[in-house]
């Protein structure tokens, strides 16, 4: 008996987590298809599909509600920029140190 007990609450954790770190694309196709499969959950499915939409923020709504923009789902643009001189470069692609 504890072993199934541990073995459902390990499945239901991973589903968890693969739901989680699965693509936006990916979550709308599945919410899409269990609409289909499951026509007498769509009230759930749809607070499910709403979530889905969410690039893992904003699932509160709370910007929206205080009238605020929600974050991007892409998130936040990273721009690093190094400059190096010619010498600076042939020392690194060689290995060698100052």
């Amino acid at each position: 008996m504890q072993t199934l007990l541990v073995s459902m609450i390990v499945t239901v954790a991973a589903g968890y987590a693969g739901w989680l770190l699965m693509p936006q694309v990916l979550r709308r196709w599945l919410v899409g298809r269990l609409m289909v499969v499951a026509p007498s959950r769509r009230a759930w499915l749809a607070r499910l599909a709403s979530n889905a939409e969410n690039g893992g923020c904003g699932s509160c709504r709370g910007c929206a509600a205080r009238g605020r923009a929600p974050a991007s789902p892409g998130g936040a643009t990273i721009r690093v920029e190094t400059r190096m001189d010619a010498q600076a470069s042939r020392r690194l692609v060689a290995g060698e140190r100052r």
